[in-house]
């Protein structure tokens, strides 16, 4: 009947897990995944799985198997002398008394264990993650032996002082255990010796404390300690389930509904944590179908922008527009549906090239994938391929190199066809040549369909067709206007930071 249940309840129970803790992590905001390594999210996710299962197994198959298999001959030893049955079930509940605050203790120790092992798979997983950094700087040999110190210095020592209350924790039991065998026997003799029992009560009372009340009562001690081990690592896993989810999202808030895509940042005032004020007051209106470049020097707020129009940040105070609606009514998921990113540094999936183009859209078709393949000038090489379009990038796409990331970036954008299009630094990664060409794809793009267009560039030439520039400084605007316009400002922003990169030379 045991098995019949578990079978039919096991494998929806994990199932059940699994998804249930994904779709709560995948929920915490931007920040959370900024500052937690995936590796230890990864580790954690298993650690439940895992915990469960042993938690399970150990409730199911050890603890309670082993409390039945001590009660009851607890309870027939009633029947054969009564005294000896008080003592012994007195004994036994003194001695998980005893016991259980050790047990306890374990738990502690354990969790200590566990969060030092998901440190450690966080770091494996970030080393491994940058496995190419670590070969351009050889530094394969450093960073084992730093892995090594780790740990030794963490992972090592939690576990070591885990073996010693463990050892502890048997030595006392131990003390608590022989005792009661020697109390019995001695007593069972007077008992002999008085004709109070027979041979046979002999026989049976001692066989049944020696070799199945006392044998069951220490399984289900080691049991308990087992179980308390396995209940702290998997309460170290559990903690990721802990952490509270800041959503940005009110509970009332309803789908935004993009039909030109004005943009208004409104009296927009942010700070990070440590305070550093990025914005301050800052408006900046940007018309339906404009084409708008940002730029300005590193730190400068222009990725900073692009963060809080995409909702993955809160402002401190004023508001952001869209449409006529804050995007502080509406859903982060409806803002981020309307509008396509091109990154700087773009993230694949290791999946086929038709696959991360088609992500784009749920309906997309291999026709609609090719057609935007050809807009981001990237399908010729697809086809020269021995798998086209099935062919796999590789984890993060690490297959391709950075230009034929970008174009698979920007085939995904114009298949998303969104009313609202941000390029960040979309062509950075490109040569001249094929950075001429990808521009020409977004230029016959945009003519194709009208959009509203938000490019931030290092790079100003590549920001030469927009309609007005944009250049922000210590998160104030100091210039807006027309590339040529901003080009004939003598001593200007721009203008000098156009010279430093046409005319500009370090000798």
């Amino acid at each position: 009947m045991s098995n019949f249940a578990e079978l039919k309840s096991e494998p929806f129970v994990r199932k059940n897990i699994i998804s249930y803790v994904y779709n709560y992590v995948q929920n915490h905001n931007y920040v959370y995944f900024q500052n937690i390594q995936t590796g230890s999210i990864i580790s954690k996710i298993k650690g439940i799985l895992d915990g469960y299962d042993s938690v399970f197994s150990n409730l199911h198959h050890k603890i309670g198997s082993y409390f039945w298999w001590t009660l009851f001959p607890i309870i027939g030893l009633f029947f054969v002398n009564f005294t000896i049955g008080i003592f012994v079930l007195v004994w036994a509940i003194l001695f998980a008394i005893v016991m259980y605050p050790m047990t306890k203790k374990l738990n502690y120790y354990s969790n200590i264990v566990g969060e030092q092992k998901h440190y450690i798979f966080g770091i494996l997983s970030d080393n491994i993650t940058n496995i190419f950094t670590l070969f351009a700087f050889a530094s394969r040999n450093k960073e084992y032996k730093k892995l090594e110190n780790t740990i030794e210095n963490g992972f090592v020592k939690a576990q070591i002082t885990s073996y010693k209350y463990d050892l502890k924790f048997s030595i006392f039991a131990e003390i608590l255990y022989y005792p009661m065998f020697a109390f019995v026997f001695f007593f069972m003799l007077q008992c002999k010796k008085k004709g109070i029992v027979t041979s046979g009560d002999f026989a049976f009372i001692l066989s049944m404390v020696t070799m199945t009340i006392s044998f069951n009562l220490w399984k289900l001690i080691e049991g308990m300690a087992d179980f308390m081990k396995e209940m702290g690592d998997f309460k170290s896993s559990f903690s990721i389930m802990q952490v509270p989810q800041d959503k940005i999202d009110k509970p009332n808030s309803v789908e935004l509904k993009v039909l030109k895509g004005e943009i208004v940042f409104k009296n927009l005032q942010f700070h990070y944590d440590n305070n550093n004020e990025i914005f301050k007051n800052l408006n900046l209106k940007i018309d339906a179908f404009e084409k708008v470049g940002i730029v300005g020097s590193s730190g400068a707020g222009k990725s900073t922008l692009i963060s809080l129009l995409l909702k993955n940040f809160a402002a401190s105070s004023g508001d952001i527009i869209i449409d006529k609606q804050s995007i502080y009514d509406v859903t982060s998921d409806s803002i981020r549906s309307q509008i396509s990113l091109i990154p700087q540094e773009i993230m694949l999936f290791h999946r086929t090239i038709g696959g991360n183009i088609g992500y784009a859209t749920d309906d997309a078709t291999i026709e609609k994938v090719i057609e935007a393949a050809k807009m981001a000038n990237i399908h010729d090489f697809i086809e020269s391929l021995p798998e086209k379009y099935d062919t796999l990038v590789g984890e993060r796409g690490i297959k391709l190199s950075g230009g034929q990331r970008q174009r698979i970036a920007i085939a995904r954008a114009i298949l998303k066809n969104a009313p609202i299009l941000i390029l960040d630094e979309a062509t950075s990664a490109l040569d001249t040549q094929t950075e001429q060409e990808i521009q020409k794809s977004i230029s016959a793009m945009l003519e194709v369909k009208n959009a509203t267009v938000i490019a931030i560039a290092h790079r100003l030439s590549t920001i030469k067709h927009m309609g007005r520039i944009i250049v922000l400084e210590n998160g104030q605007i100091v210039e807006d206007g027309a590339f040529n316009v901003l080009l004939d400002i003598q001593g200007g922003k721009f203008k000098k930071m156009w010279d430093q990169q046409v005319n500009g030379m370090i000798v």
